[in-house]
């Protein structure tokens, strides 16, 4: 599991996706919650962390607010999709709105990849609210493709992140084998030893 702590923040970017990554800035959702987004400085620390914008970004109120109600709208997404059930409306309603938002103007750049060039867009955004319109665009090709297949919310105890599952027979459990894997494996060897007792 890939964790940054910063402060009092633990950022993981075990999501697999840009847009799953910002989700889980609110970690343990099955035990109520923990919310590393408290304020505008921790959201912009979050952009900066996740590569979107420069370090100097000011996020104003009301960008933190539309944050989050981005977040949960993905979120919603997420959680829907993982059940097999409707996306809500009004879910897609927000995404929409963010999607409507220009995203700023994107460039051409390759990248090495063990050699290989590849083909990226890069986007410069220079303020909170277009960096935010790169994460609804990632939610809306997360969700609105067949990539939605992938996605998964880790079943560890109290731990309930969400990730996009892209390992080759697609049947990843857990957020990471490292942290909740090796708890739950843990757990189920304690319960064998006392069974067999």
């Amino acid at each position: 599991m890939s964790m940054e702590t910063v402060g009092d923040r633990d950022w993981v970017w075990y999501g697999g996706r840009l847009s799953t990554d910002f989700v889980n800035t609110r970690r343990y959702r099955f035990a109520g919650g923990r919310e590393l987004l408290k304020a505008p400085d921790d959201l912009a620390a979050w952009l900066t962390a996740a590569k979107l914008t420069s370090a100097d970004v000011r996020v104003a109120s009301e960008d933190f607010d539309a944050a989050l109600e981005l977040r949960e709208a993905v979120d919603a997404g997420i959680r829907a999709t993982v059940a097999d059930e409707p996306v809500p409306e009004d879910a897609v309603d927000v995404l929409n709105r963010w999607l409507d938002r220009p995203t700023g103007p994107a460039r051409p750049h390759l990248v090495l990849h063990s050699g290989v060039p590849a083909l990226e867009q890069r986007f410069d955004p220079r303020d909170a609210a277009t960096a935010l319109c790169r994460v609804a665009v990632d939610a809306a090709e997360l969700l609105g493709t067949d990539a939605r297949r992938t996605l998964r919310i880790c079943p560890g105890a109290d731990c309930s992140g969400r990730f996009v599952d892209k390992s080759p027979g697609g049947r990843r459990r857990w957020c990471s084998m490292a942290g909740c894997g090796n708890r739950a494996k843990a757990a189920q060897h304690r319960q064998a030893v006392r069974t067999n007792r």
